[in-house]
Protein backbone atom coordinates (compact mmCIF):
# COMPACT_ATOMS: atom_id res chain seq x y z
CA UNK A 1 0.00 0.00 0.00
CA UNK A 2 1.16 3.56 -0.40
CA UNK A 3 1.75 4.66 2.75
CA UNK A 4 1.95 8.59 2.10
CA UNK A 5 -1.57 8.41 0.43
CA UNK A 6 -3.37 7.04 3.46
CA UNK A 7 -1.03 9.78 5.44
CA UNK A 8 -3.19 12.12 3.25
CA UNK A 9 -6.61 10.63 3.21
CA UNK A 10 -6.22 10.42 6.96
CA UNK A 11 -5.21 14.06 7.54
CA UNK A 12 -7.84 15.07 5.10
CA UNK A 13 -10.79 13.08 7.09
CA UNK A 14 -9.60 14.44 10.15
CA UNK A 15 -9.54 17.84 9.13
CA UNK A 16 -12.62 18.10 6.72
CA UNK A 17 -15.41 16.86 9.71
CA UNK A 18 -13.43 19.18 12.03
CA UNK A 19 -13.94 22.34 9.70
CA UNK A 20 -10.03 22.34 10.48
CA UNK A 21 -7.08 23.65 12.34
CA UNK A 22 -4.30 21.46 12.36
CA UNK A 23 -1.41 21.84 14.71
CA UNK A 24 1.77 21.66 13.87
CA UNK A 25 2.01 18.78 16.27
CA UNK A 26 -0.12 16.66 13.84
CA UNK A 27 3.16 15.70 12.08
CA UNK A 28 4.02 13.55 15.59
CA UNK A 29 1.55 11.20 14.48
CA UNK A 30 3.42 9.65 11.84
CA UNK A 31 7.44 9.49 12.06
CA UNK A 32 7.86 7.31 9.98
CA UNK A 33 6.68 9.61 6.84
CA UNK A 34 10.04 11.16 5.05
CA UNK A 35 7.74 14.43 4.43
CA UNK A 36 7.25 15.11 8.19
CA UNK A 37 10.60 15.20 8.70
CA UNK A 38 11.75 17.31 12.32
CA UNK A 39 14.47 19.58 10.47
CA UNK A 40 11.06 21.23 8.35
CA UNK A 41 9.54 21.48 11.35
CA UNK A 42 8.75 24.90 12.75
CA UNK A 43 9.60 25.89 16.44
CA UNK A 44 6.09 25.42 18.82
CA UNK A 45 6.72 28.85 20.08
CA UNK A 46 7.29 30.33 16.93
CA UNK A 47 4.38 32.99 15.86
CA UNK A 48 2.76 31.62 12.41
CA UNK A 49 4.28 33.11 9.59
CA UNK A 50 0.72 33.46 7.96
CA UNK A 51 0.35 36.40 10.84
CA UNK A 52 3.96 37.34 11.11
CA UNK A 53 4.18 38.18 7.45
CA UNK A 54 1.31 37.35 4.88
CA UNK A 55 -1.52 38.70 7.31
CA UNK A 56 -0.91 40.47 9.68
CA UNK A 57 -3.14 43.39 9.01
CA UNK A 58 -4.99 45.14 6.36
CA UNK A 59 -1.91 46.35 4.44
CA UNK A 60 0.12 43.20 4.79
CA UNK A 61 0.72 41.20 1.52
CA UNK A 62 -1.47 38.38 2.14
CA UNK A 63 -4.57 40.38 2.51
CA UNK A 64 -4.20 43.02 -0.17
CA UNK A 65 -3.84 40.08 -2.72
CA UNK A 66 -7.13 38.52 -1.09
CA UNK A 67 -8.75 42.32 -1.42
CA UNK A 68 -7.41 42.14 -5.23
CA UNK A 69 -8.91 39.02 -6.13
CA UNK A 70 -12.19 40.18 -4.21
CA UNK A 71 -12.13 43.22 -6.58
CA UNK A 72 -12.01 45.39 -3.54
CA UNK A 73 -7.94 46.66 -3.50
CA UNK A 74 -5.87 48.45 -6.46
CA UNK A 75 -2.85 45.81 -5.77
CA UNK A 76 -1.11 48.91 -4.19
CA UNK A 77 -3.50 48.27 -1.69
CA UNK A 78 -5.88 51.15 -2.09
CA UNK A 79 -9.81 51.17 -2.25
CA UNK A 80 -11.61 50.56 -5.65
CA UNK A 81 -14.82 51.74 -6.04
CA UNK A 82 -16.85 48.41 -5.07
CA UNK A 83 -15.14 48.64 -2.04
CA UNK A 84 -17.83 50.50 0.04
CA UNK A 85 -20.41 47.82 -1.01
CA UNK A 86 -21.92 45.69 -3.90
CA UNK A 87 -23.67 42.66 -4.73
CA UNK A 88 -22.05 39.09 -4.67
CA UNK A 89 -22.72 37.87 -7.81
CA UNK A 90 -22.39 34.25 -6.69
CA UNK A 91 -24.88 34.57 -3.57
CA UNK A 92 -26.29 37.97 -4.29
CA UNK A 93 -25.83 38.97 -0.34
CA UNK A 94 -23.99 42.86 -0.15
CA UNK A 95 -20.50 42.63 0.18
CA UNK A 96 -18.72 44.87 1.96
CA UNK A 97 -15.08 45.75 2.76
CA UNK A 98 -11.52 44.73 1.54
CA UNK A 99 -12.18 40.31 1.78
CA UNK A 100 -16.07 40.88 1.09
CA UNK A 101 -17.58 40.22 3.93
CA UNK A 102 -21.44 39.34 3.46
CA UNK A 103 -22.21 37.58 6.98
CA UNK A 104 -24.09 40.50 8.25
CA UNK A 105 -25.81 43.28 7.41
CA UNK A 106 -26.41 45.87 9.73
CA UNK A 107 -22.64 46.75 9.88
CA UNK A 108 -20.16 49.26 9.08
CA UNK A 109 -16.96 48.90 6.22
CA UNK A 110 -14.92 49.38 9.30
CA UNK A 111 -16.33 46.37 11.01
CA UNK A 112 -16.84 44.41 8.00
CA UNK A 113 -12.34 45.08 7.55
CA UNK A 114 -12.38 44.12 11.16
CA UNK A 115 -14.11 40.90 10.68
CA UNK A 116 -12.24 39.96 7.81
CA UNK A 117 -9.04 40.72 8.95
CA UNK A 118 -9.78 38.32 11.85
CA UNK A 119 -11.24 35.16 9.70
CA UNK A 120 -8.38 35.74 7.16
CA UNK A 121 -5.97 35.42 10.62
CA UNK A 122 -7.65 32.65 11.62
CA UNK A 123 -8.38 30.74 8.31
CA UNK A 124 -4.47 31.52 7.39
CA UNK A 125 -3.11 29.85 10.81
CA UNK A 126 -4.94 26.69 9.58
CA UNK A 127 -3.80 26.69 6.11
CA UNK A 128 -0.11 27.51 7.43
CA UNK A 129 -0.47 24.43 10.35
CA UNK A 130 -1.71 21.93 7.91
CA UNK A 131 0.69 22.65 4.53
CA UNK A 132 3.52 22.21 7.48
CA UNK A 133 1.97 18.54 8.77
CA UNK A 134 2.31 17.76 5.25
CA UNK A 135 6.15 18.49 5.31
CA UNK A 136 5.69 21.84 3.03
CA UNK A 137 7.23 24.33 5.32
CA UNK A 138 5.43 28.08 5.43
CA UNK A 139 8.57 29.59 4.51
CA UNK A 140 9.32 28.34 0.98
CA UNK A 141 5.37 27.84 0.16
CA UNK A 142 4.21 31.32 1.39
CA UNK A 143 1.97 31.61 -1.96
CA UNK A 144 0.40 28.25 -1.16
CA UNK A 145 -0.74 29.82 2.45
CA UNK A 146 -2.18 32.99 0.40
CA UNK A 147 -3.51 30.52 -2.25
CA UNK A 148 -5.50 28.80 0.56
CA UNK A 149 -6.56 31.59 2.73
CA UNK A 150 -8.02 33.13 -0.56
CA UNK A 151 -9.67 30.08 -1.46
CA UNK A 152 -10.61 29.89 1.72
CA UNK A 153 -12.42 33.27 1.98
CA UNK A 154 -14.14 32.39 -1.34
CA UNK A 155 -15.68 28.78 0.72
CA UNK A 156 -15.61 28.23 3.55
CA UNK A 157 -15.78 24.35 2.13
CA UNK A 158 -13.30 24.81 -0.24
CA UNK A 159 -10.90 26.48 1.21
CA UNK A 160 -9.69 23.50 4.31
CA UNK A 161 -9.35 21.36 1.30
CA UNK A 162 -6.46 23.17 -0.91
CA UNK A 163 -2.98 22.17 1.78
CA UNK A 164 -4.05 18.55 0.58
CA UNK A 165 -5.11 18.80 -2.54
CA UNK A 166 -2.07 21.25 -3.04
CA UNK A 167 0.14 18.36 -1.98
CA UNK A 168 -1.62 15.67 -4.39
CA UNK A 169 -0.84 18.42 -7.29
CA UNK A 170 2.80 18.48 -6.12
CA UNK A 171 2.74 14.32 -6.17
CA UNK A 172 1.67 14.70 -9.54
CA UNK A 173 4.29 16.80 -10.80
CA UNK A 174 2.51 19.71 -11.05
CA UNK A 175 4.36 23.18 -10.01
CA UNK A 176 3.66 26.67 -9.19
CA UNK A 177 0.64 28.12 -11.31
CA UNK A 178 -0.73 24.78 -12.71
CA UNK A 179 -0.55 22.95 -8.73
CA UNK A 180 -2.47 25.88 -7.78
CA UNK A 181 -5.23 25.97 -9.51
CA UNK A 182 -5.60 22.64 -9.73
CA UNK A 183 -5.48 22.37 -6.03
CA UNK A 184 -7.91 25.23 -5.58
CA UNK A 185 -10.18 23.65 -8.59
CA UNK A 186 -10.39 20.12 -6.55
CA UNK A 187 -10.83 21.36 -3.43
CA UNK A 188 -14.62 22.20 -4.85
CA UNK A 189 -15.16 18.33 -4.36
CA UNK A 190 -18.11 17.60 -1.86
CA UNK A 191 -18.31 14.45 0.57
CA UNK A 192 -19.22 12.41 -3.19
CA UNK A 193 -16.42 13.68 -4.60
CA UNK A 194 -18.62 16.04 -6.86
CA UNK A 195 -17.58 19.31 -7.85
CA UNK A 196 -19.93 21.33 -5.56
CA UNK A 197 -19.64 25.33 -6.66
CA UNK A 198 -22.97 26.27 -7.24
CA UNK A 199 -22.62 30.29 -6.87
CA UNK A 200 -19.61 29.65 -9.94
CA UNK A 201 -21.85 27.83 -11.95
CA UNK A 202 -24.74 30.42 -11.82
CA UNK A 203 -21.94 33.08 -12.99
CA UNK A 204 -20.98 30.48 -15.83
CA UNK A 205 -24.61 30.02 -17.18
CA UNK A 206 -25.33 33.81 -16.83
CA UNK A 207 -22.44 35.93 -17.91
CA UNK A 208 -21.48 35.75 -21.30
CA UNK A 209 -17.86 36.08 -21.15
CA UNK A 210 -17.80 32.66 -19.43
CA UNK A 211 -20.55 31.28 -21.85
CA UNK A 212 -17.89 32.09 -24.77
CA UNK A 213 -15.10 30.26 -23.04
CA UNK A 214 -17.37 27.36 -22.16
CA UNK A 215 -19.53 26.87 -25.48
CA UNK A 216 -18.06 23.63 -26.53
CA UNK A 217 -18.54 21.97 -23.34
CA UNK A 218 -21.76 20.30 -22.02
CA UNK A 219 -23.66 21.90 -19.74
CA UNK A 220 -23.86 20.72 -16.37
CA UNK A 221 -21.17 18.06 -17.46
CA UNK A 222 -17.93 16.88 -15.09
CA UNK A 223 -15.57 18.52 -17.84
CA UNK A 224 -17.74 21.83 -17.71
CA UNK A 225 -18.13 22.31 -14.26
CA UNK A 226 -13.98 21.64 -14.00
CA UNK A 227 -13.68 24.41 -16.52
CA UNK A 228 -16.25 26.54 -14.98
CA UNK A 229 -14.07 26.50 -12.07
CA UNK A 230 -10.66 26.80 -13.63
CA UNK A 231 -11.57 29.56 -14.95
CA UNK A 232 -12.48 31.69 -11.57
CA UNK A 233 -9.70 30.08 -9.70
CA UNK A 234 -6.92 31.36 -12.80
CA UNK A 235 -8.23 34.62 -12.50
CA UNK A 236 -7.66 34.85 -8.55
CA UNK A 237 -4.43 33.12 -9.06
CA UNK A 238 -2.37 35.18 -11.23
CA UNK A 239 -3.89 38.27 -9.39
CA UNK A 240 -2.38 36.83 -6.17
CA UNK A 241 0.96 35.65 -8.18
CA UNK A 242 1.10 39.53 -9.13
CA UNK A 243 0.43 40.93 -6.03
CA UNK A 244 2.56 39.04 -3.86
CA UNK A 245 5.45 39.37 -6.40
CA UNK A 246 5.08 43.30 -5.85
CA UNK A 247 4.92 43.20 -2.30
CA UNK A 248 7.36 40.21 -0.71
CA UNK A 249 9.53 41.98 -3.71
CA UNK A 250 9.48 45.60 -1.56
CA UNK A 251 10.08 43.83 1.35
CA UNK A 252 12.87 41.66 0.93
Amino acid sequence: MNYRYWVLRIIEVIVYTAFCAIAPEVADLFPGSSKLDANISQNAIDFPLSIRELFGSKTAPGAIAVGVAEGNLTPRGSPTSIYLGHTDPGNFATNRGFCSWNKAEAISVEEADSFCLQALQSQSVAIENQLLALGLHPKINKRAIVMGTDLWNQSNSAGPQFPFKFSLALEKGLTGRQAYIWARVESFRNAQQQLDASGLFGICQREPYYRQQLTELQLDSEEWRWNCIKLDQLRRVITIENVLKLHLTQRK
